[in-house]
């Protein structure tokens, strides 16, 4: 059985789906690779304008690595998976189309590391997100700690790191970690609600919107200005940014060609 199942859910949308539901779609070594392997796929596709991340089960999203295999590990090998996971990680950020997770159930350490690489992330209300490795005498490796903070700020994140609670989906949703609460029987409508959103940006625009999201948050106030607006009259210069403007004025829909 594949640990990853890549499908289209509609032209343009490719699901990629965490398939191992036996063990709460666990991280792990084997899953790892056949993931980094489907995102790959679905970067270079040019077919795939939108990536949605979900986990099959009903349960979880992803429960967090799979801790069996820590046990017996040397400090090389464990060092290695961790090096490997935040390069996973960062690549998933980095993706250039947007990136939708549905989480149903549990998104916990690694699996909520993985959300908060995402742009836009979608709740059933059975949703419990957290980063609960304190409890094991460790700390987040991929990212989680940094991304947490930067999502909610320094006292939010040290409550759910330092008291190792599981937030609630309605709480993700007032930190505004989450864009929308829906119930387990309607996150198939919300996800695709998204996603046919998501299609109707021009997608070097949401590239480049993502990279001034990610640059900008760590940048000062008047360089991430000046990167905007440098962003703003390169797009003005593509054919997809004139027809943009053309279609508008015409009333039609635009036909993006990503050039």
């Amino acid at each position: 059985m594949a640990l990853i199942e890549p499908s289209n859910l509609i032209p343009g949308v490719r699901q990629i789906l965490f398939n191992r539901p036996d063990k709460l779609n666990a991280l792990s070594t084997p899953l790892m690779r056949e993931f980094e392997s489907a995102l790959e796929e679905a970067a270079a596709d040019p077919e795939v304008r939108v990536i949605v991340l979900r986990g099959a089960g009903g349960k979880a999203f992803v429960a967090g690595a799979d801790i069996a295999e820590y046990q017996g590990h040397k400090r090389a090998e464990f060092i290695a998976y961790q090096l490997n996971s935040r390069r996973v990680f960062d690549r998933l950020e980095r993706i250039p189309k947007p990136v939708i997770c549905a989480v149903d159930g549990f998104a916990l350490g690694g699996g909520f590391e993985i959300a908060l690489c995402c742009d836009i992330l979608v709740l059933s209300e059975t949703a419990q997100l957290g980063l609960p490795e304190g409890r094991l005498g460790l700390c987040p490796g991929g990212g989680g700690t940094q991304r947490l903070l930067r999502a909610v700020g320094k006292y939010a994140a040290s409550d759910l790191l330092l008291a190792g609670w599981r937030m609630a989906a309605e709480r993700a949703l007032a930190l505004g970690i989450a864009a929308e609460v829906v119930p387990a029987e309607g996150m198939d409508e919300a996800i695709l609600r998204r996603a046919r959103a998501c299609l109707k940006i021009a997608p070097l625009a949401a590239a480049e919107m993502k990279r001034l999201l990610r640059e900008g948050a760590d940048a000062g106030i008047e360089t991430a200005k000046s990167l905007e607006q440098e962003t703003l009259f390169r797009l003005y210069s593509t054919a997809d940014g004139q027809e943009g403007i053309d279609a508008f004025l015409e009333k039609r829909d635009p036909q993006f060609r990503m050039e």
